[in-house]
């Protein structure tokens, strides 16, 4: 029988099984896998109209140290607390069935109680992660040198993305996505002389511009945008990805693209 599977990754990218006989220590009734959200309702008359916001999760659990061939139970526990230590935190949880998957998200460590040794030889300490992303699914990479890409966030949520257009003398530059026939995003950038580079990251916390010209990185990319594209249903250069199948069009006044790099990973609000 195939079991779920826990395990942590710190700062020095060292990962450690969260129920593993050889360093003794297990991740026992682990909660707050679910949903969570905040619901504000507002009357209008005869009617409501209710906003939600998603919570981020808050894991916890105990974790049990049993002692090794020495009889230590402590150094189980010391060799722990170092080991959080070295941030920033990562937890990853893997499903076996029906079909194996693996998801993380970035966590805090909010507190780690040390327990007196039971009767049975095992230490049990409640554990308490707070999570600081949303539960994330394997990056995915396309590429190609054409100028239509199809687009599939698998996730349960709009994810951020990261795009570079690699080409020749592109003048005025810009992508769109579309889906179902409307397009829901744009970006587009202004030179008369060309870009060779267009790097934009629309992910949350990474939102950036870079453009490159002639081999050299331009100061203040941001100033290049062109806002007048905005039409109130679109949102300007750092666009999420809509769930599911979305057509990415590449595009320019003049000039080629040599090449096209697209970057995403699919987000969750439960796992």
């Amino acid at each position: 029988m195939s079991f779920r599977k826990f395990s942590l990754t710190n700062g020095k990218n060292q990962t450690l099984a969260l129920a593993d006989q050889s360093t003794r220590i297990f991740l026992n009734n682990p909660q707050g896998l679910g949903l969570s959200q905040t619901v504000n309702v507002t009357q209008f008359g005869n009617v409501l109209k209710s906003d939600s916001i998603l919570q981020f999760p808050t894991i916890t659990g105990e974790i049990l140290f049993w002692a090794d061939q020495n009889k230590n139970i402590y150094k189980g526990y010391n060799d722990f607390v170092e080991f959080l230590s070295y941030t920033p935190l990562s937890l990853s949880y893997t499903i076996p069935t029906p079909t194996p998957a693996t998801y993380s998200i970035d966590v805090e460590l909010t507190s780690l109680a040390k327990s007196q040794t039971g009767q049975d030889g095992v230490m049990r300490c409640s554990f308490n992660l707070t999570g600081l992303s949303r539960w994330k699914g394997s990056e995915v990479t396309v590429t190609g040198s054409a100028s239509t890409y199809s687009i599939t966030n698998g996730g349960q949520l709009p994810a951020g993305f990261w795009i570079q257009i690699v080409g020749t003398d592109m003048v005025n530059p810009y992508f769109t996505l579309t889906k179902d026939g409307d397009v829901y995003g744009e970006a587009k950038f202004l030179d008369f002389t060309g870009f060779n580079k267009v790097t934009v990251d629309s992910n949350d916390g990474q939102q950036s511009v870079a453009l490159e010209q002639g081999g050299s990185v331009l100061p203040n990319p941001l100033g290049f945008q062109d806002l007048s594209i905005s039409n109130g249903s679109i949102y300007v250069t750092f666009v999420r990805l809509a769930r599911g199948t979305s057509t990415l069009d590449i595009g320019m006044d003049s000039g080629s693209i040599t090449s096209a790099t697209i970057k995403y990973t699919p987000l969750f609000a439960s796992v």
